[in-house]
């Protein structure tokens, strides 16, 4: 049998080429990722990212620090010392993995912040994530919509985030932005610190203070069953266009947010694209390994969906079951 030289010479030559310019052989390149704690949202993020780097050949080194911020410093620490080509990090705390981050910074090692921005961080090389303010304002819009026509006051509840998440702040910026259309409103936030039990004590504590509360913004949709058991209590579950109707909007794409949206107890829900943010980190980590230039801020925005048209784009709503 003869061997084509040729062929095998090209392939040889081609690999070499690779390498003096400087950019990995994808089967040498191996991902730290840094989780936070696991929670839906944050695992289909995460799934997304496995199976892109899957698909680019990547190895990963997946460690999660179950929301202990010293934990997660020591595991970045640990993939510094494994010599990982980049590190993709969702952090429980910035303040407190911030020197495990410089030092991989020093390292040579590109860090990339997924899911959650590090604005005041001096290491993080990029940030890919939910565009929470556009999703936070899409849902204020569909929220000021419904009272554009209203001379009296619209009393709001905002089911506010953590107060230290970029993506709670934000969601509230864009969500309040979008409120400034109307003529009279007041907005009563209440801090929830992304728990489901907070949620419900305070839209229990907000109705018995605040009767005539006419909207619900929950920054994440997995509280909306919280909001739902307090309206279902004062019989303020009611049809859409009717003088008790409660509008109630949120952020997120889960299956809790989907099932109330369909059923009709809330309004509508920003999904995010969960998929695409998987998806965009390892093409931006990609990028910062074989020295190229990217955006500091690659925000990828959801799409708002109403009863009326959720079941239509079931398939794009991460949570959905």
């Amino acid at each position: 049998m003869k061997t084509n030289k040729k062929r095998v010479i090209g392939l040889i030559t081609a690999a070499s080429l690779c390498a003096m310019s400087g950019f990995a052989v994808a089967k040498d390149i191996t991902l730290g990722l840094s989780v936070d704690q696991l929670f839906e949202s944050r695992v289909a993020v995460i799934d997304a990212i496995k199976a892109e780097a899957e698909r680019n050949g990547y190895n990963i080194i997946e460690v999660v620090a179950d929301g202990d911020a010293q934990a997660q410093n020591s595991q970045i620490q640990s993939l510094v010392t494994q010599k990982v080509d980049a590190i993709l990090v969702c952090a429980v705390d910035q303040n407190t993995i911030e020197r495990a981050l410089i030092g991989a910074k020093r390292s040579g090692i590109p860090i990339i912040a997924y899911d959650r921005a590090l604005p005041d961080s001096r290491a993080v090389d990029a940030y890919v994530g939910p565009d929470s303010i556009t999703d936070g304002y899409l849902a204020g819009q569909y929220t000021a919509e419904q009272f554009k026509d209203s001379d009296e006051k619209v009393v709001i509840l905002e089911l506010l985030g953590a107060l230290n998440d970029q993506n709670g702040i934000d969601r509230s910026k864009g969500f309040n932005d979008a409120l400034k259309e109307l003529k009279n409103v007041e907005v009563i936030a209440m801090p929830t610190d992304w728990d489901s039990a907070r949620a419900l004590a305070a839209t229990q504590n907000a109705f018995q203070a605040n009767p005539n509360i006419k909207a619900v913004f929950a920054a994440t949709d997995t509280h909306i069953p919280s909001v739902e058991t307090v309206l279902r209590d004062l019989n303020k579950i009611q049809p859409k266009g009717s003088a008790e109707h409660v509008v109630v909007t949120g952020v997120n794409g889960s299956n809790d947010g989907y099932q109330a949206t369909l059923s009709g107890n809330a309004d509508g829900i920003v999904a995010m694209d969960t998929n695409g943010t998987g998806i965009k980190t390892v093409k931006v980590a990609t990028a910062l390994i074989n020295g190229e230039s990217v955006e500091m801020n690659n925000v990828i925005p959801g799409n708002f969906y109403t009863t009326d048209d959720i079941e239509a784009n079931k398939s794009a709503i991460w949570g959905a079951k």
